[in-house]
């Protein structure tokens, strides 16, 4: 049974058992109604996603770093290889794996 707060942002705690379901204690269903009702899931799942368009955003910022301190060690791999950083890292990676 593990213990979380609804919608991550409700302040109502329930328990979740993956084989069993959720489990309310007295009041919990009627404050999330409430909380739904008020726009809580709404906003709960715009914050959601904005918090995922930050970390794609950070996530691409920390790809083209990585894809520019591989090209200042190992050099450029062409125009087709910069549009495609991961790969480009990789071949790098394994380059001077290999070489050396």
């Amino acid at each position: 049974m593990n213990r979380i707060n609804f919608a991550r942002c409700s302040g109502v705690i329930v328990d979740v058992c993956k084989g069993h379901g959720t489990w309310f204690d007295r009041d919990e269903l009627s404050r999330i109604v409430e909380f739904i009702r008020g726009g809580g899931l709404e906003a709960s799942r715009a914050k959601e996603k904005t918090e995922i368009r930050e970390e794609r955003r950070r996530l691409l910022e920390e790809q083209a770093a990585a894809h520019t301190e591989v090209s200042k060690h190992f050099g450029s791999f062409g125009d087709d290889d910069r549009r495609l950083t991961g790969i480009a890292s990789a071949r790098g990676l394994l380059k001077f794996l290999l070489d050396n």
